[in-house]
């Protein structure tokens, strides 16, 4: 029993699944994130259908009970957060993994995890509060939702300044809103 716990302990996560193919992901051929979620891609053909069409990829029933994507935010705090600085563990939920800052912040999504994952139809990829556009999802600090869309920010001070103030800040930037948009992810460097 204890070798057992140990031994998965140092495996940590599960593997991921394309979720075009419904594979386990050994190495992955690309990444694409979409609404703030990285989705390894298994080979050639899948990157280009996945962006084509995420949502409905993302239904297929292939894919139940599987983990294919990992979130590239705590979904309590709402902050930029990758593994190795993931204070608080993961936990993978509706096949996703969210990694967490802290334990607190994992106490209070086991509680409630459908509170914290709810993703809305719209997105900003512009940080209303500098007044500039986020290149992508990797490079933003964070994100706040309000009414049916999220709008992320470049960094920690702008992710405060909109949490304090949200409607007089997002009402200058209404007619950015777009639905999420699948895209490369940033080369690992």
């Amino acid at each position: 029993m204890i070798t057992i716990l140990f031994a998965s302990i140092a495996l940590g996560p599960g593997a991921l699944t394309c979720p075009m193919t419904g594979e386990s992901i050994t190495k992955s051929f690309a990444d694409i994130d979409y609404n703030g979620v990285r989705y390894s891609m298994c080979c050639g053909g899948c990157p280009d259908a996945f962006k084509k069409d995420p949502a409905t990829a993302l239904k297929n029933e292939k894919l139940k009970d599987k983990t294919v994507g990992v979130s590239l935010f705590d979904p309590v705090s709402a902050v930029r957060v990758v593994e190795k600085d993931a204070k608080g563990g993961s936990e993978d939920f509706n096949g996703v993994r969210y990694y967490f800052q802290n334990a607190e912040d994992k106490t209070a999504f086991d509680a409630e995890p459908k509170k914290f994952t709810a993703t809305p139809k719209k997105e900003l990829l512009y940080c209303a509060v500098m007044g500039h556009p986020i290149k992508d999802y990797a490079t933003a600090g964070g994100y706040v939702d309000v009414a049916e869309t999220r709008y992320y920010v470049c960094c920690p001070d702008c992710l405060a300044a909109l949490k304090k103030d949200p409607q007089s800040i997002i009402a200058k930037v209404q007619d950015k809103v777009k639905a999420p948009l699948a895209m490369d992810a940033p080369k690992k460097s």
